[in-house]
């Protein structure tokens, strides 16, 4: 880049980080992970604390969801910028350490 003026890299924000926190945090790919191909799942049912990785198109990112708990994520929500067009929603179960 010349003059100090550097190419423009697309950020999410820091807002978008910090929601992304709620829903849980993204994870290195594991062995014992899920594999669900988004292009064949309409919506999934994880349990609190699962690690989940998603495959869309040769792209693909790990996640665990030790987030807010009883509520749908929407994937776009979480996935990388660019990850999939496709609308799935991740419905998260309670965390079994709260009541109700």
């Amino acid at each position: 880049a010349e003059y100090g003026i550097r190419d423009l890299v697309r950020s999410r924000g820091l807002g978008d980080v910090y929601k992304r926190q709620f829903y849980g945090q993204p994870a290195q790919q594991a062995a014992k992970a899920r594999v669900v191909d988004v292009s064949t799942a309409r919506h999934l049912n994880v349990a609190y604390g699962d690690t989940v990785t998603f495959r869309s198109e040769g792209k693909e990112f790990s996640w665990t969801f030790n987030g807010l708990d009883r509520r749908p994520v929407d994937l776009a929500k979480i996935a990388p910028a660019g990850f999939t067009g496709k609308s799935l929603n991740v419905y998260v179960a309670q965390n079994p350490l709260t009541r109700n």
